[in-house]
């Protein structure tokens, strides 16, 4: 009989760290994984920035699988069960698979798809990892600017198939064996311990609530096999209607690029004029020799210089702007990318 593998399923809301703290599991660990990365739009930009950290060059396609849809359990059969039986056959030596949630995804229909009888033979759930910003956390939400955002999304009026973003935080925290505050090197310890009493008191009592400081952690915590790391099973028997949070996604790629001061400065702009709830992408600036990578959510602005795969997307000749764009509605998208292109002077959009 083949021995089953562990699976790692890391959640936390858009901004959280996720990804920080997959590059640091990766880099530190010492193990071979394979990874399915869930997330929105059509440029796996989270994809790209773990690939060098897990061993992975552009010819070895097995190691990686970007899931697109957004929502993993809405493509059990069409996409979640392919991705993890390609995972085990091109891998046969992996000791674990890692499964990155989108940042608005419910964990716990995932968490259930894992038990379906075509993968619970060869795979089996140790430990659910929820993150959260702790910058964030200390105005009580798991996102700087979450009434702005949960307006944004109420004045959709879409109820049916949907779960409110705090039934989201709730659950995502609920079914987590360890909770990691990320952030934590802007938190003082007076700080620290009134988020974990929050977190405690309102989502999970049980668990370990750890500081996390730029994805840093005692890995201890993920692979003590002495650890308890069954906390999600109590929800397992319950009824639970696959209600989430629908988005929208799009992406764009631009002739026209900034400095990292101009471009910061010029997407604020944009940003104060519409509601945008995650962007992420990349600009290539000539006589740079690495691009600039961007991480936004809401009107929170993350840039830094780093390489990125070979076979990504680049402009030819000159430089150029990549971005994904995540939010509740195409028509905010569509504003966004017409004000771009009218704040920084665009002439043509890129194939």
């Amino acid at each position: 009989m083949n021995k089953r593998i562990p699976v790692i399923v890391i959640s936390g809301f858009l901004g959280s760290g996720k990804t920080t703290f997959l590059r640091y599991l990766l880099r530190e660990s010492n193990k071979k994984f394979g990874l399915i990365i869930n997330e929105f739009g059509d440029v796996g930009i989270d994809g790209d920035l773990v690939k060098s950290c897990n061993g992975c060059d552009d010819s070895d396609e097995g190691c990686i699988i970007e899931l697109n849809n957004g929502c993993l359990c809405c493509t059990v059969q069409d996409d979640f069960i392919p991705s993890i039986k390609s995972l085990l056959n091109f891998n046969p030596d992996i000791e674990a698979i890692i499964i990155e949630t989108s940042g608005l995804a419910l964990p716990l229909p995932l968490i259930q798809a894992l038990n379906w009888p075509e993968i619970r033979t060869s795979i089996y759930l140790d430990v659910v990892i929820g993150i959260v910003n702790g910058e964030s956390m200390l105005k009580g939400s798991p996102i700087n600017d979450l009434n702005e955002i949960t307006n944004q999304y109420d004045e959709l009026n879409k109820i049916d198939h949907n779960a409110s973003i705090d039934e989201l935080f709730e659950e995502q925290l609920e079914v987590s064996d360890i909770v990691l505050i990320s952030r934590a090197d802007v938190l003082n310890e007076k700080e620290f311990k009134s988020i974990k009493n929050l977190i405690k008191e309102k989502f999970n009592s049980t668990v370990p609530i750890l500081k996390s400081l730029n994805g840093k952690i005692d890995l201890k915590y993920i692979f003590d096999i002495d650890l308890k790391k069954n906390n999600y099973k109590k929800f397992i028997s319950e009824e639970h209607d696959h209600n989430h949070v629908e988005l929208v996604s799009d992406s764009v790629k631009l002739n026209y690029f900034l400095d990292k001061k101009e471009f910061e400065k010029e997407i604020a702009n944009v940003l104060s004029e519409i509601d945008i709830l995650r962007i992420k992408g990349r600009i290539w600036i000539p006589k740079k020799s690495l691009p600039l990578q961007i991480q936004i959510v809401g009107k929170k602005i993350n840039t830094w210089y780093e390489e990125a795969p070979l076979n990504c997307w680049r402009p030819i000749d000159s430089g150029g702007l990549e971005l994904v764009i995540i939010s509740f509605d195409s028509e905010s998208i569509n504003k966004f990318i017409k004000k771009i292109k009218e704040k920084f002077k665009v002439l043509n959009v890129l194939k």
